[in-house]
């Protein structure tokens, strides 16, 4: 699990080792047989002290979620705002927000059962963290726009809904659960699909 050094989370050492040994829990074992005396164990501290900072794993996992968007809305900005051509803009911005832990994700057996775990108990933390993503993209693509670099055409103009169809374009990679190398290659190439279509014609 990456660390995002401007998150609160990320400054506090105890919670990033909770955070580090739930997110090892979970994909060595799964959501539903992690046990609070597994995450525990993992962070090196007893079960009483876990339960001063979470109630209940659900609350760790939560807390993962959002962990995740803030750290992906940080490392997309930051690719973002680099003076890079669209394609590799694209292609660099979309692997800084699937990031080592979603690569993880993809690498445990037990991914599929996260992911559900995620709307199950994190749905209004994802709605929000999409929310967040989709707003930087647009951002993006008004200011490549000015700069004449790209052309909202295809998207008649509308910056925000093409943003949310590059989303919904990475989404639709994540289902069946793809190895990490053919994840890598699907949004590498759907960068390149993006790139040319935002051509100035």
């Amino acid at each position: 699990m990456e660390e995002q050094t401007g998150s609160t989370t990320a400054q506090d050492p105890r919670q990033m080792a909770i955070l580090k040994a739930a997110f090892e829990a979970f994909s060595s074992y799964g959501f539903r047989r992690t046990s609070m005396e597994d995450i525990a164990r993992g962070a090196g501290m007893s079960r009483a002290a876990l339960y001063l900072h979470y109630r209940n794993k659900e609350d760790i996992f939560r807390s993962l979620t959002q962990f995740y968007y803030d750290d992906a809305v940080a490392q997309v900005q930051a690719v973002l705002a680099r003076d890079l051509p669209a394609g590799a803009a694209l292609e660099q911005a979309f692997a800084a927000q699937a990031g080592q832990s979603f690569e993880a994700l993809l690498s445990s057996p037990h991914g599929d059962e996260l992911l559900d775990t995620k709307y199950a108990h994190g749905a209004d933390i994802a709605r929000a963290g999409e929310a967040r993503l989709v707003a930087v993209y647009a951002d993006w693509l008004r200011r490549q726009e000015v700069a004449g670099r790209i052309s909202l055409d295809v998207g008649a103009g509308d910056a925000a809904t093409l943003a949310a169809t590059m989303m919904a374009a990475l989404h639709g990679l994540k289902s069946p659960m793809p190895t990490p190398d053919a994840y890598r290659a699907g949004a590498a190439m759907l960068a390149r699909v993006f790139a040319q279509a935002l051509m100035p014609r």
